[in-house]
């Protein structure tokens, strides 16, 4: 009898005498069960389609708000890096003040703060205004910046969803603001 034993982590697998193609093929597979992780995503994703239809369609931001939330939470649970991490971090961070602001717990304008309608980061124009448009327009970026540096299936995958929902969480806040972010982006 046969048994396959890998010579070390990433490389390709070792036989003793006898190894049997199941042999091969299950010393060549992944650790882990991937599946668990594409039904988390699956269910991650229909909960929040709903919440963005439900959100739409009600006009109230605290749908997509929660469907948010269960991407971001398993953002950070799943993501590796340092950079990655803080990103998935912020964006937990930022809907948790989103959830201030639209409840008129936190009540602050940007705008008179800083005694200016606009900012200018990079070239770029970013409207000031009440706290309640500029953290989507903050988890948009984040959300992008999430997007861009992720690289496993699974993390690139909830990060679209992150990069949705602030999209249809900024229209749904302000329409005004998802038009002037749109327009002064460096995608188009």
């Amino acid at each position: 009898m046969g048994n396959a034993y890998p010579a070390q982590r990433g490389s390709a697998p070792t036989y003793r005498s006898g190894g049997s193609s199941r042999e091969l093929h299950e010393a060549s597979q992944p650790e882990g069960n991937t599946k668990i992780p594409a039904i988390i995503c699956t269910v991650i994703t229909i909960l929040v389609l709903i919440g963005l239809v439900v959100s739409i369609i009600f006009k109230n931001p605290y749908y997509i708000i929660t469907g948010m939330f269960l991407a971001a939470i398993y953002e950070l649970w799943r993501t590796e890096g340092y950079y990655t991490k803080m990103e998935s971090l912020g964006i937990l961070v930022l809907l948790v003040l989103e959830i201030l602001a639209l409840r008129g717990i936190i009540k602050i304008d940007l705008a008179k703060e800083f005694n200016a309608k606009e900012i200018y980061l990079s070239y770029r124009s970013f409207p000031l205004g009440d706290i309640r448009i500029i953290l989507p327009i903050g988890m948009v970026l984040v959300s992008l910046g999430l997007l861009w540096r992720t690289y496993g299936v699974y993390t690139k995958w909830l990060s679209i969803l992150l990069v949705i929902s602030s999209l249809v969480l900024l229209y749904l806040v302000n329409k005004a603001g998802l038009g002037q972010i749109l327009q002064n982006s460096y995608w188009f």
